[in-house]
């Protein structure tokens, strides 16, 4: 088996070029943005595989060499650990293997080849797509009830599963946050007939508190509007117990994350606080990645996807919740509060992903 990577201004031509030299088999295992140590190299990494010495075009058969030496000097100058590259190793060869056991039944179900296109057109990472193929022809029906089967949902709230509890919502500016919160609030606290409060974190910005304020008061519900992490602390242990608490986050920037610590220390140490990282849905895959690290600190048990009326394909949905491993709660399309909100279900993801069709919030299906 030979392993390489590629690398090129675009993910397209660092693929091209892996096929120039591997060949037409060659196999794509994982795309990513190059490191720094290797970005003058090219903007984007592939690393593709072939099981064999395949014949190149001028009937020369492509054999093994070894990196230039600038990238020999980089690779011993960065070196990496022995439990990293032995992690990485195992992920390669995990998704090669599974990606080959996905090319046989292709190759002997030809009505497979469907489904490849339509999960790749969908925008499903390259190693999920081999996992849902080897799942359809494995045991889980066909490639609706595969994918269904890789979406973990989970749409209760409050860590107890009480009818009482404590959401916060974080995630970057312009996600959706507050409006997420509110839907929320309206659709399942006051459906409780629990009190409500409103808690706003969002102070440094001029006016960051009043959208949250204002909704407050349309609700009737309480609202409070905290300075500090103690401030928050306080906050919370006054109204635990009583009814629900709804605490909305600003938009930290890579820049603020440090500021933000304690306050996300807050969240990751209080187990009754549950905590929903909320992502657009037409974010880059890229960016998406860097966000949830980014808010890693804060604990997040779920994952809330928005803006899916600005989306054309979805697959994004399904890459992130299983590389994260956390599942998806619920899903925002349109600013009908609570209207365009709708409980993450599994079957209902794969149908966004496998058919395109929009999201069918409640505020949709009154329009109709």
């Amino acid at each position: 088996m030979r392993i390489k990577s590629f690398f090129a201004s675009t993910v397209d031509a660092a693929l091209a070029e892996a096929r120039r030299e591997l060949g037409p088999e060659a196999m794509l295992i994982e795309s990513r943005r190059s490191a720094p140590e290797s970005r003058r190299l090219g903007e984007h990494e592939v690393v593709c595989a072939v099981t064999s010495d395949v014949p190149a075009v001028n009937g020369k058969r492509n054999r093994p060499c070894p990196p230039p030496e600038d990238v020999r000097r980089d690779t011993a100058a960065v070196p990496e650990s022995w439990d990293a590259l032995l992690n990485r190793v195992e992920r390669i060869a995990s998704t090669l293997e599974r990606a080959e056991g996905a090319a046989l039944r292709i190759a002997a179900r030809p009505e497979s080849a469907a489904s490849l296109r339509v999960l790749e057109s969908a925008g499903v990472d390259p190693q999920w797509i081999a996992e849902i193929l080897d799942r359809a022809q494995t045991g889980y029906g066909d490639t609706s009830q595969a994918v269904g089967s890789m979406i973990r949902v989970d749409s209760s709230l409050g860590k107890s599963g009480a009818a009482q509890g404590i959401v916060a919502v974080v995630g970057p500016s312009g996600a959706g946050k507050t409006a997420t919160l509110v839907k929320l609030a309206a659709r399942f606290g006051f459906a409780s007939r629990r009190p409500s409060v409103l808690v706003s974190t969002d102070t440094q910005r001029v006016a960051g508190t009043e959208p949250l304020r204002s909704y407050a008061a349309i609700l009737g519900a309480g609202f409070l509007a905290v300075e500090s992490p103690r401030a928050l602390r306080q906050a919370i242990e006054e109204h635990r117990g009583k009814g629900w608490i709804w605490i909305d986050t600003p938009g930290w920037s890579r820049s603020e994350i440090g500021d933000a610590r304690e306050i996300m220390d807050v969240f990751a140490a209080d187990p009754d606080v549950d905590t929903h990282l909320v992502l657009p849905a037409s974010m880059r895959a890229a960016d998406l990645a860097s966000t949830t690290a980014r808010f890693a600190p804060c604990r997040p048990s779920k994952l809330v996807f928005t803006r899916l009326d600005e989306c054309s394909s979805y697959g994004v949905l399904l890459n992130e919740s299983a590389r994260t491993g956390l599942p998806v709660s619920f899903l925002c399309s349109g600013p009908q509060i609570p209207e365009d909100l709708e409980p993450a279900a599994s079957q209902l993801i794969a149908g966004l992903i496998l058919h395109r069709a929009p999201l069918e919030t409640k505020a949709a299906s009154a329009a109709a």
